[in-house]
């Protein structure tokens, strides 16, 4: 049965013509040969182009496209592939992230095996050099709201840790195109609130190795001010949908957890106008009392006139904000997979 399901892998190339190898060749090692690999170039001006195009070349199952609309990134690059690709089920890998062989046919089994869910969430190991080099779980699952753990940044999965119903990504809007940052979480979260059925399959072997490297889109110039932008977006978004809900009271810990880590993450950048702007959220939503936002409104004042150039004076206050909403339970990338790892 698993072998009529079709996924589709949909991956936004930029650049990686130097690492793209490995991730084409774990896929041309799958198992289950029910796919195809759709691939969005961002304008590379490396050799990545003409490495898609042998690729192609060599297998029909490979289609390769160069973006042709704005705004370039690579959730434009993602979702033109969606739209283009002809699966049952659509599969998110970026060009330096390896799969495992078997990723493909345990995926279509699962589907098969939960035909209500519109997408199945699986587990993932981290590595450096070798898939195999440091087996540490992406995540793990535990007996908490999906919700609350990605609003405390302690998400079970990203991007290609799923396993998506193709209409139904299409049906909740797939990627937000433009965010620079916090792609992934503003998509679950989004999901979440739709909400969409979804199965948790973490008793399974993990199947896709993600690449921790300093060059990643992601991580490159994480304070940047258009990266804290779209992350105070994403925030006054899912506020928004939120307090339409009438759940703001049910999820408001979590919310301040979320809110205070991008608040002095536009500290940290100098991005004042996004810190005005997240604390006038938090009053709208009533997530911190009138003293804390006080107090906040301080640590910023002080951060525009550069006084952290005085720590006695600024550190002290910069704490007393940060302990308004601790939180030290994560296990993101923090768990071992205690078992061999299957290549």
């Amino acid at each position: 049965m698993e072998a009529k399901v079709k996924i589709s892998i949909i991956t936004p190339s930029y650049n990686r013509g130097y690492i793209i190898d490995e991730t084409a060749q774990s896929i041309f090692s799958q198992t289950h040969d029910n796919w195809e690999w759709v691939i969005v170039d961002d304008g590379s001006t490396d050799d990545s182009w003409e490495k898609l195009r042998t690729y192609a070349a060599k297998d029909n199952r490979v289609k390769v496209y160069q973006r042709d609309r704005e705004p370039k990134g690579a959730c434009t690059c993602r979702n033109i592939a969606v739209e283009k690709c002809t699966g049952d089920f659509v599969m998110f890998l970026d060009t330096d992230d390896v799969l495992a062989s078997f990723c493909l046919e345990q995926r279509a089994l699962a589907a098969v095996a939960d035909p209500d869910a519109d997408f199945i969430i699986f587990p993932m190991l981290l590595f450096k050099n070798k898939p195999d080099d440091t087996k540490l779980l992406w995540n793990i699952d535990k007996d908490e709201d999906d919700l609350n753990r990605i609003l405390k940044g302690d998400a079970i999965c990203q991007g290609t840790g799923t396993l998506w119903k193709r209409q139904s990504f299409i049906d909740i809007g797939m990627w937000q195109e433009g965010l620079k940052l916090w792609q992934d979480v503003e998509l679950h979260i989004r999901s979440l609130l739709w909400p969409v059925k979804y199965k948790k399959r973490m008793d399974l072997e993990p199947d896709v190795f993600l690449r921790i490297s300093d060059d990643s889109l992601s991580r490159v110039g994480y304070y940047s001010a258009p990266k804290m932008e779209s992350r105070v977006q994403v925030f006054t978004d899912i506020c928004s949908k939120m307090e339409s809900l009438g759940i703001v009271s049910k999820y408001a810990q979590s919310l301040r957890v979320m809110g205070l880590d991008i608040l002095l993450g536009t500290l940290k950048s100098g991005y004042y106008a996004g810190a005005k702007k997240t604390v006038a959220l938090f009053e709208k939503v009533l997530i911190f009392n009138n003293a804390e936002t006080k107090r906040m409104k301080r640590l910023i004042m002080l951060s525009q006139y550069k006084l952290y150039k005085f720590r006695s004076l600024y550190h002290p206050i910069w704490q007393k904000v940060a302990d308004l909403a601790p939180y030290n339970g994560s296990t993101l990338s923090q768990v071992d997979w205690q078992k061999e790892v299957r290549l």
